[in-house]
This record gives C-alpha cells, structure tokens and sequence, in this order.
C-alpha cells in the first residue's frame, strides 16, 4: 500500500474543506495525533477508522487509494477525462491533441 500517497490525499481532501487537523480528527472521533501520523504515511489506518475519515471527508476510497490498487488507474483516467470535460473546446482540443502525441512516443499509436 502507498501509504504516503494516501496520506496526501486524505490531507487534500481535509484541505479542500478548510478543516484543521484537530477539527478534522474530531469529526472523525480519532486523535490529531493519528491523523497526522495517517495523513505523513506512516501509520496505515485499521479500516474501521480509513471508513471513518473516508466518511466523514465525504471522499471515495477509490480515489484515496487509487496509487494502490491495480484497477486505480481506471479511476484516475476517468478523474482526468471529467477534468479534460470542464474545459473550453479549444483547450480541450490541446489536451487530447498532446495526449494523442505522449501515446504516439510511448510507441502506443492511437
């Protein structure tokens, strides 16, 4: 398990809905403490308490442990399509086209 990588997203996920550490812990019903040490990664939550935080951030386990999990990648190309989505036609039209490009040098002809 990628500990760190969960631990930044919990940690975004914490930020993005302006908390503190202690408020954060507090929803949640565990110590700042531990939640430091989760969000650091180095300490792996029992998955009683990743259920608590995963809840109480209102974020899906899929995307806190997408580094972790093989069928992850599935779940951040469609973060990256729904993000290519919210673009303008033309911006979107330079993602896909640089995409299309890194595929063709990775010798993945699209």
């Amino acid at each position: 398990m990628d500990c760190k990588s969960m631990g930044r997203k919990l940690r975004a996920s914490r930020a993005q809905h302006g908390w503190s550490m202690k408020e954060c812990a507090d929803r949640a019903g565990i110590s700042t403490r531990y939640l430091a040490d989760i969000e650091r990664g180095d300490k792996v939550p029992k998955l009683e308490t990743l259920l608590q935080l995963l809840n109480t951030l209102d974020v899906s386990a899929d995307s806190v442990l997408q580094d972790s999990l093989s069928v992850g990648y599935e779940t951040k190309s469609n973060d990256l399509m729904r993000r290519v989505n919210t673009l303008d036609s033309a911006h979107r039209k330079q993602a896909i086209d640089l995409f299309e490009t890194i595929l063709s040098v990775l010798g993945k002809p699209v």
